[in-house]
């Protein structure tokens, strides 16, 4: 498996990870992931197994503060450490990019999402209600440097 930077030809693949992993109703669309992209081009990253792209990470960053967008693997690869390589991946780029504490919303529901997340140090710190619709998200936050 290669971990590598997103190319907009990969636009087809992680639009297929989203459908499959997400309600349609919290789905990004091309232009989402394009803008994304866009914005920082160095913290939207890919999984990739022969040929396939299998897992996608897309982060944000304002100054010192490093915000995770979204991450996805494909259900068929689930449960292989995939997103554990793609968080862990996502961090050192942000790391690089001088950011300190790293945060992200997670539906409640979420409990394979938020076990990763726990598992990789982070802490709940808030919940934001009607996030996602009917469902509320938890906020977590990890300090990656001092």
């Amino acid at each position: 498996m290669l971990i590598r930077e997103y190319s907009p030809r990969d636009i087809e693949w992680v639009l297929w990870i989203e459908r499959a992993c997400f309600p349609e109703n919290q789905q990004y669309n091309a232009t989402t992931f394009h803008s994304l992209h866009v914005k920082d081009p160095n913290l939207f990253i890919v999984a990739e197994y022969q040929g396939v792209i299998i897992g996608y990470a897309v982060g944000e960053r304002w100054g010192d503060v490093g915000r995770i967008v979204s991450i996805a693997v494909h259900p068929s690869y689930q449960g292989r450490g995939i997103g554990s390589k793609l968080l862990e991946a996502l961090e050192e780029k942000m790391l690089t990019r001088g950011v300190k504490t790293v945060r992200l919303e997670v539906g409640v529901s979420n409990t394979p999402a938020i076990n990763l997340y726990l598992k990789h140090g982070y802490e709940p710190i808030n919940i934001i209600e009607g996030y996602y619709g009917e469902e509320n998200a938890l906020v977590m936050a990890k300090r990656i440097k001092d």
